[in-house]
Order: structure tokens, then C-alpha cells, then sequence
């Protein structure tokens, strides 16, 4: 089976094209797939983090996944953020340091994602924190995925991926994962079965609920994300089964997706034009205060 991959952005029409794929897919045992990246005139390093959610079910159902015809641009990309290493292509080197390696984490490997963060979030246009901020935002970061460790029931692990894109003053993060998605967690927890993708979401990001049990972490992790991203004037992604989330300075908003998206993804995106100093409030030494 051969299925064709378009232009990937970091949009609500990339994750639709990578929940497309998904859902020609999803039936498939002991296939041979071959992803054509014939038509695709450019692809997000980040999105590497969703488009594996689909890789990583067809492996899980036992299919044969290879990769073909990726135009050279799109492949040296795909090389110096290690995604095509998984497809026993050779690594390219970074010389102007703008990735965040493509990388699947096993879902108790907390350590080895702080290990990430610390050699890949600094620098990269991420602007000026405080120490003491940049150790929640990175905190932040860590609730994301141990919620994902907790709640996805993926399988295959957590994937993770970033790229700074200079010219387009802006660094993406991205976090993903192809467990059962925000919709089954919200639904059992509330015990409504007929809560559908948007509002689970927008259940999910009201300040104050969780699906919380006993020791666990709650929420998505985002609350200082979030404030964060509105003075930053970035923008907070998630793409999860048939909803789609973006928050901004600007406000936020949800919709259905047409296709069904695989477990979850939370991309968050950073203004790298941003030339202010952010620290907490209790810091009291910068001019922009959590």
C-alpha cells in the first residue's frame, strides 16, 4: 500500500493530512506501507513527533513501513533531526544547532527526558528566563509528558521532537503520543460517553479541571505554558482524535477535525522575535513578571 505525504506544517491542516494517513491505516495487519514523499514540497521537522503516532500503530500491527522518494531539501531536514535514523538512514549533522532531535521515549523514561531538555532547551532562540523560571517552564514540560506516561495507554511510547526556525522567528516543541486520546480520559472521568473530541478538549483546558487520581500529576501541565505563550505572543497547539485547540495572545479556539487523529499531540511554539527577560514574580528582576 502506498500513501502519499503533502506539505506538513505545524497547523491545523498538517495534523488533519497526518490523522488522514492514520485512518487509511488503521485496519492494517502484516501490510507492507510505503510513505511517498513524492508531493511533499515541505515538511516541519516537528510534525515528525505526530506523523509517528501513525508509523508507530501500523508497527504495532505488525506492518512494514518504509519511506520513498523524499525530495532532498526534505530529506536533509529529516536527517539532522535523527526521524529518518529510524528508517536506517544515516544522521546528518547539525552544524547550526536548530534542532531538537526527533527522539521515542519509553513511558517510565522521566530521567532521560529531563536529560533531553537540559542538552536541547537552551538557546535556539528560546528567550532570555530567569534560573528560576527556567526550571518550571522545563517542570512544565515534564507534567506534560508524565501525564501522557499516566493517561495515553500508548503503547509504543512518547515521541518528541523541536526545530527553531530562524527566518520564521519561531521554535517549535513538540510532544506527542498514539495512546486512546484526551476524549476517553475526560468521558471516563466524567462519566459522560457521549462527549465528543472539541469538548473534551475545551473540558480539559477549563483551569481547574482534571482527571487527577490519588498521587498522580493532573491536568495537561500547561497552566505557566500558557501565560507564558500570551506574553510571548507564541501559540499552544493540541491535536487530539477528531479535535483540534490553538491558544494565543490573541485568544483561543477549537475545532472538529475530519479526520481522527491517534492519541495526542501538544505543540507549543515559541516567539523567538521575543527580545524580553521573563522571570517569576517572586524573582522581581526582570521586566516581564510571572
Amino acid at each position: 500500500m502506498k500513501l502519499n505525504v503533502g506539505t506538513i506544517r505545524s497547523d491545523n491542516t498538517g495534523f488533519d493530512s497526518i490523522a488522514d494517513i492514520a485512518e487509511k491505516t488503521q485496519n492494517l495487519w502484516f501490510e507492507s506501507v510505503e510513505l511517498d514523499f513524492s508531493y511533499c514540497g515541505f515538511f516541519e521537522a516537528n510534525m515528525t513527533a505526530p506523523l509517528y503516532t501513525v508509523i508507530a500503530q501500523l508497527r504495532d500491527g505488525l506492518n512494514d513501513v518504509s519511506i520513498a522518494k523524499v525530495p532532498p531539501g526534505v530529506s536533509t531536514i529529516l536527517r539532522k533531526n535523527r526521524f529518518l535514523s529510524v528508517f536506517n538512514q544515516p544522521d546528518l549533522v547539525d552544524t547550526n544547532q536548530t534542532t531538537l532531535p526527533f527522539k521515542i521515549f519509553k513511558l517510565n523514561a522521566s530521567d532521560q527526558f529531563n536529560d533531553y531538555l537540559e542538552t536541547y532547551m537552551r538557546g535556539r532562540g528560546i528567550p532570555a528566563m530567569s534560573e528560576g523560571l527556567t526550571k518550571r517552564f522545563r517542570q512544565s514540560l515534564l507534567e506534560i509528558f508524565l501525564n501522557a506516561s499516566i493517561h495515553s495507554d500508548s503503547k509504543s511510547g512518547i515521541f518528541v521532537c523541536g526545530q527553531f526556525f530562524p527566518q520564521k522567528h519561531r521554535m517549535d516543541f513538540t510532544i506527542a503520543d498514539a495512546g486512546v486520546g484526551i476524549r476517553e480520559n475526560v468521558r471516563k472521568y466524567t462519566g459522560k460517553e457521549k462527549l465528543n473530541s472539541c469538548k473534551a478538549i475545551e473540558w480539559a483546558m477549563t483551569e481547574g479541571n482534571t482527571t487527577k487520581t490519588g498521587n498522580q500529576p493532573g491536568g495537561l501541565g500547561l497552566k505557566l505554558i500558557k501565560d507564558f505563550i500570551q506574553m510571548n505572543k507564541g501559540k499552544l497547539q493540541i491535536a487530539s482524535r477528531f479535535g483540534y485547540y490553538e491558544f494565543s495572545a490573541t485568544g483561543e479556539f477549537i475545532q472538529k477535525m475530519a479526520h481522527d487523529f491517534p492519541g495526542t499531540c501538544i505543540n507549543i511554539e515559541i516567539n523567538t522575535e521575543d527580545t524580553s527577560s521573563y522571570c517569576l514574580g517572586p524573582e522581581l528582576t526582570s521586566e516581564d513578571i510571572f
